[in-house]
């Protein structure tokens, strides 16, 4: 007897341009399924459908292998055998985890139960599924693994058959990846089923059992994860853009020959320093990290990075960008104010001349040609990171030091950058951070290696 399928769907369309084209899908019953794409695949429409948000669509779902229409849809999601794990959207910031979980209950009505109660029947949820979490921390004190761990405490309060959510956040550390896989598997054994979206591989597939690409609101490919080969998602995912555009992996990438605690020496393409920093907090730290990270570990940096760090130590020739550090500018301000690189607020204000404004926005475009690709819809964070990026790039300066630059790209994104970053390396050096080790190692040929804010291992690769 073949598996039991829990929800599925054939022929589903909805949505407009980035939507769904026929799509059909299968989610068995006690497994994780992994809906790979990227912004412009449909998987955002998808997600909509299942949790009620888009209810205009045409084709045929299955609950439990029978066919439901959209009147029977809306009743599994409003009785929440589908829930959506957002933080975001299920949790109140000013309550309490045992208030969010019994209070913040959509659809329920009558007498709630008292404080007390709701307190020690979440601290008995939270126990059993081993949430070290007390029932009286408000929501606003958590991170956000913390609050994902809140959703899906809620979810199973719930006794949700079908868990959907987001694996966007790359900031997630090694043993939360660890306790969330954990924490699926235990589930799954209950017959809970998860479905998870995300635009990357490489780490998510580490808590799947199979995959499903998804590329122009279509199902490109569905298979067992271990049937599926890194280098080949891009092909159902991109198609011709893929093969007009490869991605450099770290299969097809030169091999480099690797030297250890110093010796050898730089062959001119070493502009690039990789700082691999598994506790690394982006937007949490500031441009004082660095300084702090050579000022603890001279010994072991100074011979051969110093070229590098001469130039935070001293004269400070260098420009740091730190994500999402200019989305609010780029907001408030058109594109061409941002690229025109102003000192100073009155500065900024001061730039009316629409036609060197308008000069600067297609000299903007002409080094990014590939945006004006109206087929493909690019992220905002890959936009407001190559602004940024290239907005300082006019400053001249001797060394640019980018936080996490490859952050919630989709395949090709990633691709245009670490090319974008390979030209820039010509013309400066480059400090790249990242709790990510496959992006230092493809792009970066001097690496630190850095733990509890110290340096445990050095590694320059020579061609």
């Amino acid at each position: 007897m073949g598996r039991k399928e829990i929800l599925s769907c054939r022929g589903v369309c909805a949505g407009g341009k980035y939507g769904l084209d026929f799509l059909q899908m299968e989610l068995y019953e006690s497994e994780s399924l992994l809906v790979l794409g990227n912004c412009s695949s449909g998987k955002e429409i998808l997600k909509e459908v299942l949790i009620g948000q888009e209810k205009n669509y045409s084709g045929r779902f299955y609950w439990e292998e029978d066919p439901i229409d959209e009147k029977n849809m809306q009743g599994i999601i409003q009785r929440h055998q589908i829930f959506y794990a957002n933080p975001d959207r299920v949790l109140i910031e000013g309550y309490t985890i045992a208030e969010n979980i019994y209070i913040a209950r959509s659809g329920k009505r009558g007498v709630l139960p008292s404080r007390k109660a709701m307190d020690i029947q979440t601290g008995k949820l939270l126990k059993e599924l081993g949430f070290s979490l007390s029932p009286e921390t408000y929501v606003r004190e958590l991170d956000y693994f913390e609050k994902m761990l809140v959703c899906f405490a809620k979810a199973v309060s719930y006794q949700s058959r079908v868990i959907l959510f987001d694996h966007t956040v790359n900031t997630l550390r090694a043993d939360q990846m660890h306790f969330l896989k954990d924490f699926l598997e235990k589930q799954k054994k209950n017959g809970t089923s998860f479905l998870i979206f995300s635009e990357k591989f490489d780490e998510a597939h580490r808590i799947c059992d199979r995959v499903l690409i998804m590329s122009e609101g279509r199902d490109k490919k569905a298979a067992d994860i271990d049937q599926i080969a890194t280098d080949e998602i891009s092909c159902y995912w991109l198609g011709e853009a893929y093969k007009k555009n490869r991605p450099r992996s770290a299969e097809s990438a030169p091999v480099l020959k690797r030297e250890t605690e110093g010796g050898g020496t730089d062959d001119g393409r070493g502009n690039i320093l990789g700082i691999f920093d598994r506790d690394w907090g982006g937007e949490q730290k500031n441009d004082g990290y660095l300084e702090k990270l050579y000022e603890n570990n001279r010994e072991k940096l100074q011979e051969y990075y110093s070229g590098f760090f001469e130039k935070i130590i001293g004269n400070r020739q260098f420009v740091y960008i730190e994500n999402r550090k200019y989305d609010e500018m780029l907001g408030r301000f058109p594109l061409s104010h941002n690229l025109l690189v102003p000192r100073n607020l009155k500065e900024l204000f001061s730039f009316t001349n629409k036609m060197r404004d308008s000069v600067m926005v297609k000299e903007f475009y002409r080094e990014f040609d590939f945006l004006q690709n109206r087929t493909r819809q690019y992220s905002d964070y890959f936009f407001y990171r190559l602004v940024a990026i290239y907005r300082f790039e006019r400053f001249h300066k001797e060394l640019m030091v980018l936080d996490n630059p490859f952050l919630q790209l989709d395949i090709m994104e990633e691709n245009y950058m670490r090319e974008y970053l390979e030209r820039l390396s010509k013309k400066m050096k480059l400090v790249i951070i990242s709790h990510r080790r496959h992006e230092i190692n493809i792009l970066a040929k001097n690496i630190v290696y850095v733990e509890d804010g110290k340096v445990v291992y050095t590694d320059r690769m020579t061609g």
